[in-house]
């Protein structure tokens, strides 16, 4: 079988792209105490939520230090100064989510989930062996393809399933915004980084393929052992969570056509942008919660 290439994109990134690193700061712990299942009073879909947010502080990390790492093997005139400077910012958006998940995760435990500190741990050992084992390009291949992942999350909201953004209570609902506009913001960094350091076709399909069955294995893990804690793992929940993943309107058949783009030899994350129809459907949301857009 021969060989794909992976051509240089020549989708153009956006003239008026502007990455901001937004500083928030919520209080998720009074929050669940008041509606320990704030999303539409349903465990299935809150403890859902709970457990995808779960995995981003040490993704966030992994995300960090595989762009770095990546960058500070090249030579410092093979990048653009945009792209420099797009990777700083991507940086610090990224240290800002993972601060914001950590509080989320700390106010979980607060509740009574007391194992998540031990689900953090896992996944804090596998960033840390991994940075030691893995090489850069490969870990940056995961990146970028997580990045596509949460980017299509952002796509979803706003196409598909707008009630997964809008029946989540505050300030759940604003911090799932904040994170998904800034997804989009930034979507484009770590592949453009990847194409620059001379990633493949093929290592760049395998990373999707990695990211894409840790965080399912991850997701579930957590979303599992949450409603059990609840006394909630049933048959019913097990036939609701079913339906929210694998479902006529569920999350999978949400987003394969969106991982199926991936697949392309001369896919760009700019071939979309979400932009401004997410600030316009949703943006109320940002600033009623005072955060800048």
């Amino acid at each position: 079988m021969g060989a794909i290439m992976q051509p240089k994109a020549t989708t153009k990134t956006p003239d008026d792209l502007t990455i901001t690193a937004r500083s928030v700061e919520f209080d998720y712990l009074s929050s669940m105490k008041k509606n320990k299942y704030w999303h539409s009073n349903d465990p299935v879909i809150t403890h859902f939520f709970n457990a995808l947010q779960a995995t981003f502080p040490e993704g966030e990390r992994f995300f960090i230090e595989s762009a770095r790492d990546t960058r500070d093997e090249l030579p410092k005139t093979q990048l653009s100064d945009t792209l420099k400077e797009q990777i700083k910012l991507f940086i610090k958006q990224e240290a800002f989510h993972g601060r914001e998940h950590d509080a989320w995760c700390e106010a979980l435990e607060e509740l009574g989930y007391k194992k998540m500190p031990a689900y953090e741990k896992e996944l804090k050992d596998m960033r840390l062996w991994s940075r030691k084992h893995i090489a850069p390009l490969t870990r940056l291949s995961m990146t970028a393809a997580s990045e596509h992942f949460t980017a299509s999350i952002a796509s979803i909201f706003l196409y598909q399933r707008p009630d997964l953004l809008e029946n989540a209570a505050e300030p759940f609902r604003s911090l799932l915004l904040y994170h998904a506009l800034e997804e989009v913001e930034h979507k484009a960094v770590c592949y453009d980084l990847y194409q620059e350091a001379g990633g493949g076709y093929w290592l760049r399909q395998l990373g999707m393929l990695s990211a894409l069955l840790d965080v399912m294995r991850q997701v579930s893990k957590r979303h599992i052992y949450m409603l059990k804690e609840d006394g909630l793992w049933n048959r019913k929940n097990k036939r609701k969570a079913r339906k929210l993943i694998w479902g006529p309107q569920g999350l999978a058949w949400a987003l394969l056509p969106k991982l199926m783009r991936y697949l392309r030899p001369d896919f760009h994350p700019w071939e979309t942008d979400e932009r401004k129809a997410l600030l316009a459907r949703f943006g109320h949301y940002l600033d009623e919660a005072g955060i800048p857009t």
